[in-house]
């Protein structure tokens, strides 16, 4: 069979599809849609009567009036992009900038506003909420809101969340496998996952392990993505349990009114969605999207996939169902979760074994997900609510690695599982006592239920051994309150504490926390931000053994405390030109309380590690610092373009508890990313659309510790140099990536196809260095190479 027939086959339809979708797109009729949604109070969640909607520079102008329920509506819009005005009596005014109106999907905006501090009466000036804007409005610093757009536009983000955030200042990843989140030179553990306000397992297909914030594909499908606040430091003190950033990620609501589809197939899955109405006389919603994994599919139709390797699969579910029940307030159920399986396969002739890893391979298989019902409640007197989320998930993650002797028969070199099931509720009071004044009190409590199992090869003995074999439950009890406080019209303070205390080994903290915003010009302020943070470790850490003889074990790290960080950051902002700004922070991290390995010789912290399941004796004897300085100029996109330029400068090092700092695993010490692109319309009335984006970056390399060839060549396995731990670096890191996306709007569907290419120059970047036993020398392992993806969409 020739294996590029399909290929061509799929190019060729490609061309025909573009080339009459072309020619229909030169159709002289003026296509319209509708742009509707709701107005809220951002403090007390109350709708607001009569806010005015605009959409700018229209002629008649298009606007309308929100009714009694904070509901709006504008039909007969003509496709296209518009800047939107909000305006309510003594609030500051609402800004939406760019956003598009399209055939296959009605417009649907939810909007709140912030009353303003001035008297009611006279209010002369109203401060614009603008894109630079975080949801949260307790947020102060290291903190930039992102909606599903940006994960389109920004090259090779796939439509990922994560994979879009490391263009961010300050934030980085170690492979370009993974999607994990180094933010400020912490470790990926570090990282908090929430969403609809409520902490859940890391969110990806293909987990790189126990403890990890990434994966090779996430969950999260930009069908159901709402806008949504990522953190990279000094967070309100609602979030805790996190070390170094979180993602707060909001999901969006499907059509209240109307009934509407998608449908979209490409290299990585196959996905559908629907959305609509429960009836017409309620305003009850769902969405669900499905999608499947194309690549067994392709494989299966002769394209050659991967070689020497099960082909990857995967599939997930997401949904959000928003059910309004008048004065008991406002249900919300929803949901998401997936299913992966991936593997290497070993070679069977012996004679074609080049490396040691020929004769390995290995099976991951792995179930995650959540689900929950959060539920929002208006008191009477319109100046507080209650809100209370409720969610159960599952992180279950099977992983072996297998190895063929000369027999060509299998022994089990490593043999991972785990299950956690955890109950969670998160039950929260805001009281907005007055426009200065708002204060946010909650709870939260964890439950988890484990089963874990890791076994192997003990390199000591020589002989396989268990190193965590454990079922059973602990909790994690967490409060938190957070006041802010408008001072004047120009200067907020947010003030407030966050509690944790472990249940397995009693382990307590208090969490101080400060926020402040001062406006000292139009268009200008500062920030600053400070405050304690703490993480539990993934619980084998807590529950690893080590064996006095072949059948008793001590638990030695089962009283380990948390890891403690202080958090201080000072930032700058100017908004200037048209939706132009220019954000500089420079912050300090300081961590103590880490454990690290109480080994003799032992240079290794916990700061060093990434995910997976460790059998390593710990005291809380280590510290860590990260500092550096941060710039980042953004034009967001109007005039049809975007550009976004971030720059990083910082240190990240550890020490044992002997006053020697180091370097830590993360330690890259800078990091350059450049984006842009530009929107082309084209098509009779400009109604269709073609965007053009690239992406460049440069940072430094991977830390690694030097390797002692001679003594491992001895040996017969990698020796390093641990005196000299982390002291070099790969080469510097260098990646170009472009994307283009065509979109065709018809009367009452539209089609897009995108295409994102990844490391288009094909620059193999090394990831790191290792000794390889069965050549007796120290290789390289790489990066990918150029990944091309593509997806066809349709929307009706």
């Amino acid at each position: 069979m020739n294996q590029n027939r399909p290929l061509n086959y799929l190019f060729q339809t490609t061309i025909f599809l573009l080339f009459s979708l072309l020619i229909f797109s030169f159709q002289a009729q003026t296509f319209t849609q509708t742009v509707k949604g709701r107005i809220l109070d951002q403090d007390t969640k109350t709708p607001l009567i009569g806010a005015k909607v605009i959409l700018l520079n229209t002629e008649p102008l298009l606007a309308a009036i929100s009714d009694k329920d904070g509901y709006f509506s504008i039909s007969n819009v003509p496709i296209g992009r518009y800047d939107i005005r909000i305006t309510y009596t003594g609030y500051e005014d609402g800004k939406m900038q760019q956003v598009q109106v399209a055939s296959g999907k009605e417009l649907i905006l939810n909007i709140d506003l912030a009353e303003s501090v001035k008297d009611l009466d006279v209010v002369t000036v109203k401060a614009n909420r603008g894109k630079e804007k975080p949801l949260n409005d307790m947020a102060t610093v290291s903190v930039r809101s992102f909606n599903v757009e940006e994960t389109q536009r920004y090259a090779a983000s796939f439509n990922d969340p994560a994979r879009m955030a490391v263009s961010f200042a300050g934030v980085n990843t170690s492979n370009d496998a993974s999607n994990e989140i180094i933010v400020r030179g912490n470790s990926a553990r570090g990282m908090l996952w929430r969403v609809e306000g409520i902490e859940i397992p890391s969110p990806n297909h293909f987990s790189n392990g126990e403890g990890g914030s990434g994966g090779g594909i996430s969950i999260l499908s930009s069908q159901i993505l709402g806008s949504s606040d990522f953190f990279t430091g000094a967070f309100p003190a609602e979030y805790g349990n996190a070390l170094s950033g979180v993602f707060d990620i909001k999901f969006r609501k499907g059509n209240y009114q109307k009934r509407e589809y998608s449908f979209q197939v490409g290299i990585l899955g196959m996905q559908a969605s629907l959305e609509g109405p429960f009836s017409k006389k309620y305003n009850g919603s769902y969405l669900i999207n499905y999608r499947y994994s194309t690549l067994i599919m392709l494989n299966a139709i002769g394209l050659p996939i991967v070689e020497n390797a099960l082909v990857p699969q995967f599939q997930d579910l997401s949904f959000n169902f928003n059910l309004p029940a008048g004065k008991a307030g406002t249900f919300t159920f929803w949901g998401l979760g997936g299913i992966s399986k991936a593997g290497e396969l070993a070679i069977k002739d012996s004679t074609q074994w080049s490396m040691r890893s020929d004769h390995f391979q290995d099976n991951n298989y792995q179930i995650v997900g959540s689900t929950g019902i959060t539920h929002t409640y208006l008191f009477k007197n319109q100046k507080m609510y209650l809100k209370t989320v409720a969610a159960v998930s599952e992180d279950d993650l099977e992983y072996r690695l297998d190895s063929l002797d000369q027999n060509y028969a299998l022994k089990t070199a490593y043999d991972e599982r785990f299950t956690y099931n955890t109950a969670r509720v998160n039950v929260f009071v805001n009281h907005k006592f007055n426009a200065k004044n708002i204060l946010r009190t909650g709870m939260i409590y964890s439950q988890y239920y484990y089963n874990i199992l890791s076994k192997g090869l003990d390199l000591s003995s020589g002989q396989q051994g268990t190193f965590i074999d454990e079922k059973g439950n602990t909790g994690l009890v967490q409060a938190y309150a957070q006041w802010k406080y408008k001072i004047t019209s120009n200067l907020d303070v947010n003030t407030g504490f966050h509690h944790s205390y472990f249940i397995l080994n009693k382990q307590a903290t208090i969490e101080p926390r400060i926020g402040l915003q001062w406006r000292f010009k139009p268009k200008q302020s500062f920030n600053f931000g400070a405050g304690l943070h703490s993480r539990i470790e993934p619980i084998s850490v807590y529950l690893a053994r080590t064996y006095s003889d072949s059948v008793n074990y001590t638990q030695p790290n089962y009283n380990l405390g948390l890891t403690r960080s202080l958090h201080t950051v000072a930032g700058y902002d100017w908004s200037f030109g048209t939706n132009t700004r220019l954000k500089a922070e420079a912050y300090f991290q300081y961590l103590y309380n880490v454990p690290v390995d109480t080994t003799s010789g032992s240079v290794e912290s916990i700061l060093n590690f990434s995910a997976g399941i460790t059998r390593t004796t710990f005291a809380n004897k280590g510290f860590g610092r990260n500092y550096g300085v941060e710039i980042t100029v953004e034009k967001f996109f109007s005039k049809n373009y975007f550009f976004l330029f971030t720059g990083s400068l910082f240190q990240s090092e550890y020490n044992m508890g002997d006053g020697k700092w180091k370097s830590t695993r993360f330690n890259g010490n800078y990091m350059l990313n450049a984006l842009g692109g530009y929107e082309f319309h084209f098509g009779k009335n400009k109604k269709n659309s073609w965007g053009m984006n690239t992406r460049i970056t440069l940072r430094g390399g991977n830390r690694y510790t030097p390797i002692n060839e001679a003594a491992s060549v001895q040996l017969g396995s990698e020796v390093l140099y641990n005196d000299r731990a982390y002291s070099l670096h790969v080469p510097d890191y260098f990646r170009t990536d472009v994307s283009s996306n065509v979109r065709f709007n018809f009367k009452t569907w539209a089609f897009s196809i995108a295409v994102e290419i990844q490391n288009v120059t094909n620059r193999l970047n090394i990831n790191r260095y290792f000794f390889d036993p069965y050549t007796k020398e120290v290789r390289s392992a790489l990066m990918f190479g150029i990944m091309p993806v593509f997806n066809f969409k349709f929307e009706f």
